[in-house]
């Protein structure tokens, strides 16, 4: 009975497993990537900080997609992961939504985010429109992360509440 052929075994390292991700999620060529000193601050759950400057840029975040405002600049979640690695935020969470094209945070230091709260980031004390990628930091700017009360969910059935009704008078 014949054998079977031999099958060559070739060894295949963690960086040639990274290299197509992290060709991927390069910045644009040509692009001069920015980077910038900024004060982040964690707010609403058990857990609460304040730290010093955090210099923070653009950078290929949880092993997955490259996290840049407008492709070059810092965001408030690069702030926020470069604050957790630098002062030990106690960890920092977040899953990828496809459909916006973004990160969202679901647990700060333990916190996490479900159904009735959420984690929201404000830029010098406004809250943020974008996804915390698509959002641009610069030098001085403060970063706030705070768990709130996650907004209802629309209920699509376009009732709206009544004014109560008058009594006839007879």
């Amino acid at each position: 009975m014949p054998s079977a052929p031999a099958r060559r075994v070739v060894p295949v390292t963690a960086a040639a497993l990274l290299l197509p991700l992290a060709l991927a999620a390069a910045p644009p060529a040509g692009a001069e990537v920015s980077t910038a000193a900024v004060r982040v601050a964690v707010t609403g759950g058990s857990y609460t900080a304040s730290v010093g400057l955090v210099r923070t840029g653009p950078r290929t975040l949880f092993g997955g997609f490259y996290c840049a405002a407008d492709g070059i600049g810092p965001t408030p979640l690069t702030a926020l992961v470069d604050a957790d690695d630098i002062y030990g935020l106690g960890g920092v969470r977040a899953s990828w939504d496809a459909t916006t094209q973004d990160y969202v945070v679901t647990e700060i230091h333990g916190d996490a985010a479900d159904s009735t709260k959420k984690w929201n980031a404000y830029v010098n004390e406004k809250k943020i429109t974008k996804g915390p990628c698509h959002t641009a930091i610069k030098g001085g700017d403060k970063v706030r992360w705070t768990l709130e009360a996650a907004a209802p969910a629309a209920s699509g059935t376009g009732t709206a509440e009544r004014p109560p009704r008058r009594r006839r008078e007879r």
